[in-house]
């Protein structure tokens, strides 16, 4: 099968308009943690050097596939579409925070890597371009207010969430970075918002090219397994769906302290 990717920078790839990306129902919860972050964060100031000769920087590849609502499910580069999600939201926050001395522009193109834009209205703050529809993901609902135009960081410094200290952790680096380095900081906006962070990403037609390119490019990765695919095809078809949800996390809780069964696969093999 052959394939082609498309070079994408992150600020485009988030802002096009009507792109709506979604992690379906048999993804696993969201997993980057601070480690993760501070790596990400650490790489960007080294890009970013003193902010006169910036050079690309690649963030991996994104596999999704086209569905019947005219979405993109992500089938492969969820942590990195989530993590930079939250990234442009602390972005967003910090311009959101000081409006009066801000350029528009910046809040405007923070914002749109975000929410939904309109010429004649603005911002579409009840249209997000990502949302989760993981089963098993507790903290979607901590996403779900991330994603909203006001949110209490007061609160959110209190969650456990990963979504959360993902969030905070953005948020005071930005903080640090702009009141240490204050010449530089409009010059690392610029640098979001330019051509400058990139991805691959492979848009396919169907599910099961979109798995099998996944597992082709992510050979020493962890692939999705059975469960997790049926999964999301039973939690489609129920009616009961936080019922089903809840009795789903029950049984991988059985299984993960089984020692007989090493995961939920073997049940369906």
């Amino acid at each position: 099968m052959e394939f082609k990717p498309k070079k994408e920078y992150v600020c485009k790839l988030l802002s096009d308009e009507g792109v709506k990306f979604v992690i379906p129902e048999y993804q696993r919860p969201y997993r980057w943690g601070i480690d993760e972050c501070e790596t990400l964060w650490n790489d960007i100031l080294e890009v970013f050097g003193d902010g006169e000769n910036i050079s690309e920087y690649f963030l991996g590849s994104i596999v999704a596939y086209q569905n019947d609502k005219n979405e993109l499910e992500i089938i492969d580069g969820q942590q990195r579409i989530t993590t930079f999600t939250l990234f442009f939201r602390a972005f967003y926050e910090h311009f959101q925070s000081e409006r009066a001395n801000v350029k528009t522009s910046y809040l405007e193109g923070f914002g749109k890597c975000i929410w939904e834009y309109d010429l004649d209205h603005g911002l579409d703050y009840s249209k997000s371009h990502l949302s989760s529809r993981v089963i098993t993901d507790c903290d979607n609902i901590i996403l779900n207010e991330l994603l909203n135009k006001e949110i209490n960081l007061e609160n959110l410094q209190k969650s456990n969430s990963r979504y959360a200290k993902n969030f905070n952790f953005f948020y005071d680096k930005l903080l640090e970075f702009k009141t240490t380095r204050p010449l530089q900081w409009e010059m690392l906006c610029k640098m979001f918002l330019s051509k400058t962070l990139f991805t691959l990403i492979v848009i396919c037609d169907s599910q099961e090219s979109a798995m099998t390119i996944f597992n082709t490019l992510n050979s020493r990765g962890l692939p999705l397994s059975n469960a997790d695919i049926l999964k999301g095809y039973i939690y489609k078809r129920v009616s009961h769906k936080n019922e089903f949800a809840n009795e789903w996390k029950e049984l991988e809780a059985k299984i993960d302290e089984s020692n007989n069964i090493k995961n939920l696969d073997f049940l369906f093999l």
